[in-house]
């Protein structure tokens, strides 16, 4: 690496598995360290537990964008690169009191390196070369997904059933000094992924009296199998100087739609939440992913089984004042600590972060149903450390909005 800064972004990291995950989480939770197990909300969408979509009230429109750096260095050498994408999109609609409709789109993950790394290789025994090894990834997988929850006294139950999809690109570039003998190569592989993927959660709330109240919650999915399409290209290369470009020569080997199978593992949370109504709530979660489940094609990779422990809350002043906006606010704070799901030279990943936020109230226009919230959150984390190859340090802004309205409203004339 280089002492560099770079708008586009560029993580090592996203080389293994599929690549680095997305928060799977809403604008307001991430403000609160990630807890949302146990998070009901009647004008936002959840999607963590869909069991929480039973709250909904009115319909719902939400949708987030994110932006921030991020630091990966070594020992001696440090480069930053931008981060920014779609966080989510979605619509939640209530069909009636404690049952409601979500659909929605999201990133799931994110594949953005570009790594050069310089070598020596022996050619007929005695002859060495140098070699610059280029290590070059993009693309990523999304959900589209539908869900629902419905609401039973105070058990609520949902679930979340879609589409996973997208193209995940990886080569790796053999660049020699010019020699006539011997030509730079390349290799190339292009996965497509495609297949219907399912997630359950379940929230139980415990009415404590003085208007509070304890809720549970659990969400979990088994392992899934996904579909995957492989292409493959092994190629030479010839350099043109007047484009500064590498060109195909020659084409050494083509493999078009191969089709296998990828095992995406078993996913299981759990957490809980006091609550005051329209004071203050605070929650514990605790999420675990089995990545050694995880199989690309019948290969492993360098990944682990993760853990992640989230806590957090948030605070109103005084949410019925008749004046004074900053009393309206939601003020959020929180945090997590974990192990990542890579394990790279016999390394166990340790990740965690700090994360603040808040919701701020749009004020309604007269004779309408409609109001906006204005969700900001802003998270520091942080992955590996002295005994791994490289650290991890990102800067997130999180912005998103969240539009209430009521539809299906039955008009009466006098």
């Amino acid at each position: 690496m280089a002492n560099n800064v770079a708008a586009q972004d560029n993580s090592p990291y996203s080389r293994y598995g599929l690549g680095d995950q997305n928060v799977n989480q809403h604008v307001i939770n991430r403000g609160m360290g990630g807890v949302s197990q146990a998070y009901n909300d009647p004008q936002s969408v959840n999607f963590t537990n869909p069991a929480s979509y039973s709250s909904l009230l009115l319909t719902t429109l939400d949708i987030a964008v994110e932006g921030g750096a991020r630091v990966i260095s070594n020992t001696d050498q440090q480069f930053r690169s931008g981060i920014g994408s779609l966080s989510y999109l979605q619509l939640g609609i209530p069909i009636r009191r404690k049952w409601a409709l979500v659909m929605g789109l999201r990133p799931v993950t994110r594949v953005s390196y570009n790594i050069l790394q310089n070598s020596e290789k022996t050619f007929f025994d005695t002859l060495k070369v140098p070699v610059a090894y280029q290590y070059e990834g993009n693309g990523g997988l999304y959900q589209l997904y539908a869900g629902t929850g419905v609401g039973i006294g105070n058990f609520s139950i949902g679930a979340n059933i879609g589409y996973l999809f997208g193209n995940i690109e990886n080569s790796t570039k053999a660049i020699y000094p010019p020699n006539q003998y011997i030509f730079p190569s390349r290799h190339t592989q292009r996965v497509s992924y495609g297949h219907l993927f399912y997630n359950m959660g379940l929230q139980y709330r415990f009415n404590l009296g003085n208007e509070l109240d304890l809720t549970l919650g659990a969400t979990g999915s088994l392992k899934q199998n996904l579909s995957g399409r492989r292409e493959q290209l092994r190629e030479t290369l010839i350099y043109d100087p007047t484009s500064n470009e590498y060109t195909t020569q020659d084409t050494a080997f083509y493999a078009k739609g191969e089709h296998g199978k990828i095992i995406y593992p078993q996913q299981l949370g759990g957490g809980i939440m006091l609550r005051k109504a329209d004071k203050w709530s605070m929650g514990a979660d605790f999420t675990t992913e089995q990545w050694e489940q995880f199989r690309n094609y019948g290969e492993k990779d360098s990944v682990r089984n993760a853990w992640k422990m989230s806590l957090g809350g948030q605070f109103i002043p005084d949410a019925r004042a008749a004046g004074g906006y900053w009393n309206k606010v939601t003020y959020r704070v929180g945090g997590y600590y974990g192990t990542d799901y890579l394990k790279l030279n016999g390394q166990d990943m340790r990740v965690y972060g700090f994360s603040i936020g808040a919701g701020l109230p749009i004020r309604r226009q007269a004779y309408s149903n409609q109001f906006t919230v204005i969700n900001v959150a802003f998270e520091i984390g942080h992955r590996g450390n002295k005994a791994t190859v490289l650290k991890e340090t990102w800067y997130r802004m999180v912005l998103g909005f969240t539009l209430n309205d009521r539809w299906f409203i039955k008009r009466k004339y006098d």
